[in-house]
């Protein structure tokens, strides 16, 4: 079989893998949790109160309210709707080794978040389908994907609520947003970036393309989608903000204050980070303890990905492929 390499320089054009992806069957997201997510789950549990605003957090079932919200207001995907993006969204899972969540997409600026601790979904945002390339896409998905393989939705779910960044709706019914105190606050935004590392490997895993990875992070930056983009140019950026950094205590402040006001790290940081962890060595590593067992396929194209949906179409029936609402169990969790 031929082996995946990590090696394509970024900004050489697009391209995965010489045309394969490899299926990580089986895969163990302990293999590629980042250190300061390990450290910082560590920390959040070791904040008292914590526990008991996590209880709360579940009673007062935000999750459920969102997801109300979500499919009042969302278009959900499937292979009736968005069948590209939804082709995209079965690769990703594929290869992750995950069950596919629901995917929803709503009018916005690029963005992309996972919700629903107990039923995951992923909400995508129309402007960040407009502005990814195919492989970008797959990035986007895959990162979010590889929030729910990791564990990570309930406290991001938390993050985002406490954080001042939930919808209006979940605001007015939830009075923990304005109850849980800064210790907890702070200590879940330290988390919540902490977590994004993370799951950016999950997409360069899934992927398997530095290019689209590092091109998913200069559009989140630029948003441009253009030929004219070059992430190679990206990632020396990267290098210049350290010389920046490294010139005055002023401008290492500033970049401080800069991470810390986020709940996600810098992009451009996040960009060389892919870099760096190619140059580790670490997932080749990983794709490589997996891909004697694991089957691979070819990297399909969205007209591709279209017509595999619409044969899954064509084979299950359309009241079985959309059900109409989660189900509920005996306790009333979904």
């Amino acid at each position: 079989m031929d082996q995946p390499s990590f090696t394509k320089p970024a900004g050489t054009g697009s391209g995965t893998f010489r045309g394969t992806r490899v299926h990580l069957t089986g895969l163990d997201a302990d293999l590629f949790r980042h250190p300061l997510d390990r450290q910082a789950t560590n920390n959040l549990k070791r904040v008292p109160g914590f526990d008991k605003a996590v209880a709360k957090f579940i009673e007062w079932g935000v999750e459920r309210i969102e997801y109300v919200e979500h499919t009042a207001s969302g278009v959900r995907v499937g292979p009736r709707q968005l069948p590209r993006v939804h082709g995209l969204l079965r690769e990703a899972c594929a290869v992750l080794d995950l069950p596919e969540p629901e995917l929803y997409v709503r009018q916005g600026p690029p963005n992309a978040y996972t919700s629903g601790h107990n039923h995951p979904y992923i909400v995508l945002f129309t402007e960040l389908i407009d502005l990814m390339s195919e492989d970008e896409l797959l990035g986007v998905l895959s990162h979010e994907a590889g929030h729910i393989k990791c564990g990570h939705v309930l406290y991001k779910t938390m993050a985002r609520v406490f954080g001042g960044a939930a919808s209006a709706g979940m605001r007015r019914v939830n009075p923990m947003t304005v109850a849980v105190g800064l210790g907890i606050r702070a200590a879940l935004t330290s988390w919540d970036r902490a977590s994004e590392f993370t799951a950016d490997r999950a997409a360069m895993l899934a992927t398997q393309d530095l290019d689209a990875c590092v091109g998913m992070m200069m559009k989140l930056a630029g948003g441009v989608r253009s030929d004219e983009m070059s992430t190679a140019a990206f990632l020396e950026q990267a290098q210049h903000l350290d010389v920046l950094a490294g010139e005055s205590r002023i401008s290492r402040l500033h970049r401080f204050q800069l991470r810390v006001g986020s709940g996600h790290p810098l992009v451009v940081e996040r960009a060389r980070r892919f870099q760096e962890w190619i140059t580790s060595g670490e997932p080749g590593d990983i794709v490589a303890r997996y891909a004697a067992a694991a089957a691979t396929v070819p990297v399909q194209s969205s007209a591709t990905a279209t017509a595999t949906a619409a044969a899954t179409e064509a084979t299950v029936p359309a009241q079985a492929t959309i059900p109409t609402q989660p189900v509920v169990g005996s306790d009333g969790r979904y």
